[in-house]
């Protein structure tokens, strides 16, 4: 049986490091869940993960 404790506080870092391969993968994980969004009319939702990709590619860029 698992563990039911209640979690304890959770601290961010100030930094996410991904490798270019997770970024990606993130990436293409966003777009297929937003094409599948639109497709089954969750238009509203697919346009929160478009803003999410829009930020992390806005991110992932070298300037």
């Amino acid at each position: 049986m698992p563990d039911r404790r209640p979690a304890g506080p959770v601290h961010f870092g100030v930094r996410v490091i991904l490798s270019k391969e997770e970024a990606f993968t993130a990436c293409q994980a966003l777009a297929d869940a937003g094409r599948m969004l639109v497709r089954s009319g969750g238009l509203d939702e697919a346009d929160s993960l478009g803003t999410l990709f829009d930020l992390l590619e806005e991110r992932l860029v070298v300037i």
